[in-house]
């Protein structure tokens, strides 16, 4: 039996053709997500640098009743009943903490959607303030008052950052196993953590007395509420939560070791909400956190902003 040369080339071109549709689909299949995927992630994050503005009413030192042998004893001047205000801006620096996602997505080709669930957990140390422009006088002109032993000092801590977030993801195809991609996100945002701060007066052998022209060596010679004053610690501690929403922006590269499973390295930046929160203070002046009258409690305003972070983080993804 013989067979035609136009036959015979008719035959391999389009064996070569169906070849290279093989192979074309083997490619996209090998670096674009098709159908329904499960992705796992997890890795190091770190936090912006958290700012606390901190504002409210305040009592001056001298007015404060509570610092007298007896209530009555307490100037009553236009000062003191008008009260002040108190207000500063302060900076932390946080370190590393650990972060991780479960995501569950479709894959169209090049895009894909998926619903991820993200959370991390921080680690921000005891930190020294920071004071920003936005400082009031009330806390910057008490500079030569605090303790060198204790300056004013705060504390994030127990920090938990929870993420539902609905992302969308674009893949770039090349010739390779590797599939860099981008994405973006955004959903329900939920922050948990504890807040301190405290502010520790010099004691007398610190020198408290010197700061209003007295002196360590002739106590008695200063005023009453300036003695009580001395060595005393304002402090707050309060729990925070809070429910907003956020978005978060993504890159990557995948590499592709199986039709179906891939692994790769993801960064990602999430913003989160800012929270304003009113809070009590624990103490004033080492005694019950009320103003001059000893009834009205002593409570400020607390805003916290920048508390997004960025993570990198290595990623698992398969195929059902």
């Amino acid at each position: 039996m013989r067979i035609a040369r136009s036959d015979l080339r008719r035959s391999l071109v389009a064996g070569m053709l169906a070849g290279a549709a093989l192979v074309a689909a083997s490619d996209a299949s090998a670096q674009w997500t098709r159908g329904f995927y499960v992705a796992m992630d997890v890795g190091l994050s770190q936090g912006a640098n958290t700012e606390v503005a901190l504002s409210g009413p305040n009592t001056p030192t001298r007015c404060d009743r509570l610092s007298y042998p007896s209530l009555t004893d307490a100037p009553r001047d236009t000062g003191c009943l008008a009260g002040s205000e108190i207000g500063g801006l302060y900076s932390h620096a946080p370190e590393a903490g650990l972060g991780g996602s479960v995501a569950v997505g479709y894959g169209f080709g090049a895009l894909s959607v998926e619903v991820e669930l993200l959370q991390r957990h921080q680690i921000i140390h005891n930190t020294l303030f920071t004071l920003g422009d936005a400082s009031g006088a009330t806390i910057t002109g008490k500079d030569t008052e605090w303790s060198p032993d204790r300056p004013p000092w705060g504390d994030i801590s127990e920090f938990r950052g929870r993420q539902l977030f609905a992302n969308v993801y674009y893949a770039f195809r090349n010739p390779s196993r590797l599939t860099p991609y981008v994405g973006a996100g955004a959903g329900m945002s939920q922050l948990d953590f504890r807040y301190y701060l405290g502010f520790a007066r010099k004691s007398i052998a610190e020198g408290y007395l010197e700061v209003f022209g007295g002196d360590r060596a002739n106590p008695g010679a200063s005023p009453d509420w300036q003695r009580a004053a001395a060595g005393t610690v304002s402090e707050l501690a309060t729990d925070l939560t809070a429910r907003d929403l956020g978005f978060q922006l993504l890159g990557g590269v995948d590499f592709a070791f199986s039709p179906r499973a891939s692994l790769g390295l993801k960064g990602r930046w999430v913003q989160v909400p800012d929270i304003s929160a009113d809070a009590r203070w624990t103490t004033i002046r080492s005694h019950a956190p009320v103003h001059a009258d000893g009834a009205t409690p002593f409570v400020s305003t607390l805003d916290f902003s920048k508390l997004g972070h960025w993570a990198v983080t290595a990623s698992l993804k398969y195929v059902l």
